[in-house]
């Protein structure tokens, strides 16, 4: 049967998992597709394109006619925006995996996963990358996430917290990245206690960190 073509705008790679010497297994997360899983072959000298984790850009994607796109290959990817500051960080790097984990840990949402979603994850890669402080773009994110998700996050969790808790929380979630002056450890105990509430009290699945 002839190959199908599939042209994704604009796509995020979220993991590169290698399955052996001649493929690697590429995760995208695209708001027109949501989540895809393909195969892109690994380069040999002179040939081939490259591609990192957590680029975005332009995918091209062939599959069988009468198949998934998730059984296709990934032919071509054009970058349009590289994240070279979370190469720069371990702890960027960190809470950059630990988003892409969220997403690929919870696949049962992968048909509803949309605009709102792709745009939530290029935002927070670019904080990362541009120096953001990770747990607080880490609380951001997952506060929205599981707000998005139809979960009464500011009702059922932040307003119940202890009165200092509270007050830091409040604090960080209204606070652009920039201007945030919490300590580490104070960002650290509030994404701790929205990861909590969310592991024991949603169905959205929550990676280690």
């Amino acid at each position: 049967m002839p190959a199908e073509k599939l042209i994704v705008a604009d796509a995020i790679v979220l993991k590169l998992t290698p399955t052996g010497e001649t493929f690697t297994q590429v995760r995208l997360l695209s708001s027109e597709r949501g989540l895809l899983s393909v195969l892109k072959r690994n380069r040999t000298k002179g040939q081939g394109y490259a591609v990192d984790i957590f680029d975005q850009g332009e995918a091209h994607v062939d599959f069988k006619s009468g198949e998934n796109a998730n059984n296709g290959f990934l032919t071509e990817f054009t970058v349009s925006r590289k994240r070279t500051g979370l190469g720069k960080s371990y702890a960027a790097l960190q809470a950059a995996s630990w988003i892409s984990n969220l997403l690929l840990a919870n696949p049962s949402h992968e048909d509803e996963l949309g605009e709102e979603t792709f745009n939530l994850t290029a935002r927070a890669l670019d904080s990362l990358s541009n120096g953001a402080p990770p747990q607080a773009v880490l609380l951001k994110s997952l506060y929205v996430y599981a707000r998005d998700e139809g979960y009464p996050v500011l009702a059922d969790w932040s307003h119940k917290l202890p009165t200092e808790l509270s007050s830091k929380v409040t604090g960080i979630l209204n606070t652009p990245l920039n201007e945030i002056s919490h300590s580490k450890e104070e960002q650290q105990a509030a994404f701790a206690s929205l990861a909590r509430y969310v592991e024991h009290n949603t169905h959205i699945r929550i990676p280690k960190y």
